[in-house]
């Protein structure tokens, strides 16, 4: 019987060697899988900045060739930019985002009403992903341009989120001279530039045409996973 325990002791002992070495190994093949799809979407990304940059230069070999004036020379590359810079975020966006994720709601955030989210350049990240580190999310809506102002006013209200002192500065100026100075707002919880940053820093934007935007990032370990 003493010889049938310690044997059995044995066998849970391996067993329990075994499991974590097969968990040890799915980790493994998780962290790898993850690593690789980055990879596959970088090589996305430096294949779309090639393309931009053949058109560019092409189009600088036109001017100094004479078939494009300098003004027809920066017009088309202003168009070059454009068109792929929505190219180029589609291409590097790693984990595509179509709502907030749950800790964006615990941070007082919510998603505006009656909006279509733009799938191709919202993303995320995740502090659970070891490859990602953190957590953020950018949310791009598309939207007219007044339910857009009507909504983030609204998100932002809820969240406790000030407008930006430039633009607090901007609607002061337009009072004073009757005309509009900036089209579109923005309201955030920290200021550009500071050292004396919050653990999120949290942004919601519309611009002149009316596409709102909602980012919240975790700037603390953020910061760590730049300083590994």
């Amino acid at each position: 019987m003493k010889y049938f325990i310690v044997f059995l002791s044995l066998l849970i002992l391996v067993s329990c060697e075994e499991e974590n070495k097969s968990e040890e190994n799915g980790k493994f093949k998780e962290d790898l899988s993850s690593f690789n799809k980055s990879m596959e979407k970088v090589d996305q990304t430096m294949n779309v900045i090639d393309d931009m940059q053949n058109e560019m230069d092409q189009v600088d070999k036109d001017m100094a060739g004479g078939t494009l004036s300098e003004k027809e020379a920066a017009k088309k590359k202003e168009k070059i930019k454009a068109e792929y810079s929505r190219e180029l975020a589609k291409s590097s966006n790693m984990n595509p985002a179509r709502r907030l994720p749950d800790w964006a709601h615990q941070l007082g955030l919510t998603e505006p009403v009656g909006l279509r989210v733009d799938r191709d350049i919202s993303q995320t990240t995740s502090e659970n992903n070891p490859v990602e580190g953190y957590n953020s999310v950018l949310l791009v809506y598309l939207a007219d341009y007044d339910i857009a102002m009507q909504q983030a006013a609204i998100i932002a209200k809820k969240a406790e989120i000030p407008m930006s002192k430039d633009y607090v500065m901007a609607k002061q100026m337009e009072k004073e001279i009757g005309e509009v100075i900036l089209l579109g707002v923005a309201y955030m919880n920290f200021e550009i530039g500071s050292d004396d940053l919050p653990q999120y820093t949290i942004a919601i934007t519309v611009d002149e045409n009316g596409v709102l935007v909602i980012s919240a990032n975790d700037a603390y370990k953020m910061q760590e996973q730049l300083n590994q």
